[in-house]
């Protein structure tokens, strides 16, 4: 077939795409194989995984989890890293280079919260059971506002006090990470997670304000909730995360369902 006319076949095929799914939360990658085996009955699996791949680098569709594909595109959270974390992240990183460890800001949250909060927590979260080794090692180079592992009192009366504290806390196996401005935070799905399963630390995020957050981010970000309920599992959390997501946000429950 010449060029010309594989354009226009493809183009016709994506309006029928787009035209098929429109009106669906999410369709599932049988049904979006289906789809393209009726105008190309010799599909092979590796062609179809092609067809996806293009699909997902011109962000015509974006994935809710391994099965499943939602049609409208939504990006992933890219959030804007400060000098201080990055600056706490390096200082870490060369030190322990064998230790797996991620920060992020509170601050972040500000986009998807009705009410902004003035001060913000700046967490480190470090593995291999190094959390207070890092602790005195960022102790000694003199960074400010610095606290590990803190409970309830201290964050009431110190941290909450302090416009950009850095707290310490072990990291959870398996987290899922990601890497942004050559340091590595956690995911939007593993920060959903520890603000619902951590109400002491993130107490600023509860009631109301956790409904509202969850709808914000869904509304703006690909999730994946493969990813999401993965993690709040090695949390011990999952089953009570997804009766939250059911009763408490507008996420569709045929979204939520493993």
């Amino acid at each position: 077939m010449p060029p010309i006319q594989n354009f226009l076949k493809a183009d016709f095929i994506l309006g029928q795409l787009i035209d098929h799914f429109k009106d669906r939360p999410f369709f599932t990658r049988v049904e979006l194989f289906d789809f393209y085996h009726q105008f190309e009955p010799d599909l092979k699996k590796t062609a179809f995984e092609g067809r996806v791949y293009h699909l997902r680098a011109k962000k015509l569709i974006s994935s809710v989890d391994r099965k499943r594909f939602s049609l409208s595109y939504k990006p992933r959270f890219t959030p804007v890293l400060e000098p201080r974390q990055k600056d706490v992240f390096s200082k870490v990183e060369k030190q322990f280079p064998d230790v797996n460890c991620c920060i992020w800001s509170t601050k972040w949250m500000n986009e998807f919260m009705l009410h902004q909060p003035g001060r913000f927590i700046n967490v480190l979260e470090v593995g291999d059971e190094a959390a207070e080794t890092v602790f005195h090692f960022l102790q000694d180079n003199n960074i400010r506002n610095l606290f590990f592992q803190p409970g309830a009192k201290e964050i009431e009366n110190y941290i909450s006090e302090n416009f950009d504290s850095v707290v310490v806390k072990s990291l959870v196996t398996k987290a899922p990470l990601e890497i942004a401005s050559n340091t590595r935070i956690p995911s939007i799905e593993k920060i959903l997670v520890d603000i619902f399963a951590d109400k002491v630390l993130y107490m600023v995020f509860q009631g109301s304000e956790l409904s509202f957050i969850f709808n914000s981010v869904y509304q703006k970000y690909e999730i994946n909730f493969t990813k999401l309920f993965h993690y709040a599992k090695r949390r011990g959390k999952s089953e009570e995360l997804s009766a939250f997501l059911r009763t408490n946000t507008d996420i569709p429950k045929n979204v939520l369902n493993d």
